[in-house]
């Protein structure tokens, strides 16, 4: 009776304390968002749903340029949309059981995938599924400086170019942090826009659909 009593007290207790975690890490960081309808420097970016399991970040080149300091390439694009992955599995031409299983189960280095743009986001991505989210400009200063801080450099400060991306304009390059089931494509994304101030959780963003519940959900 003891015991059973003791594991049930640790059991409300775990509940408690992540219910805990889930709703401070959630908070709106209100010195970053939300932003100021008056203001006329507020900077909309996108997070865009693809293929329904990955997440990646669209922005203005223009408004991200002063503040990509390791990243200069694609001058003459009006956006880029940018993803974080599975070096192997993220690059790979075709797909297979044992990439999926690898990349899920083993810590594996990571790439950031960067595609140029010239049409509007949600004209360009009309068939996916497209957030369109307000910031303050000091919350998309800080969302851009995670991403740039995403970026590996190698002993000379500059970044590793990997190779020519998956479609259009785009290319690889080495990324900082390992890749593994808890620490996926969304949860980067998740953690980029968090950065801004934004009131999402990164515990429990496995899936691109539940990134996109939780912008839907802060934006109301």
């Amino acid at each position: 009776m003891e015991s059973s009593r003791y594991l049930q007290g640790m059991l409300i207790m775990l509940v408690a304390f992540s219910t805990i975690l889930l709703t401070g890490c959630a908070k709106t960081v209100r010195t970053l968002y939300p932003p100021n309808p008056d203001r006329n420097d507020n900077k909309t970016v996108y997070v865009v749903n693809n293929y329904g399991w990955h997440t990646g970040i669209v922005l203005s080149r223009k408004d991200a340029a002063p503040y990509l300091h390791a990243f200069d390439d694609f001058k003459s694009a009006r956006y880029l949309e940018i993803g974080w992955g599975d070096e192997l599995y993220y690059q790979a031409k075709k797909i297979t059981f044992w990439m999926s299983i690898r990349a899920a189960f083993w810590p594996t280095d990571s790439v950031l995938h960067v595609v140029a743009l010239q049409d509007e986001p949600l004209a360009h991505f009309s068939d996916s599924d497209v957030v369109a989210l307000e910031l303050s400009n000091r919350g998309f200063i800080r969302l851009v400086e995670f991403i740039d801080n995403s970026f590996a450099l190698d002993e000379k400060g500059e970044i590793i170019t990997l190779g020519s991306g998956l479609y259009g304009t785009s290319r690889f390059y080495r990324a900082e942090g390992t890749f593994h089931l808890f620490n996926n494509c969304n949860t980067w994304s998740a953690d980029a826009i968090r950065s801004s101030g934004f009131p999402i959780s990164t515990f429990y963003v496995f899936s691109s659909d539940n990134m996109m519940y939780q912008l839907k959900q802060g934006m109301q």
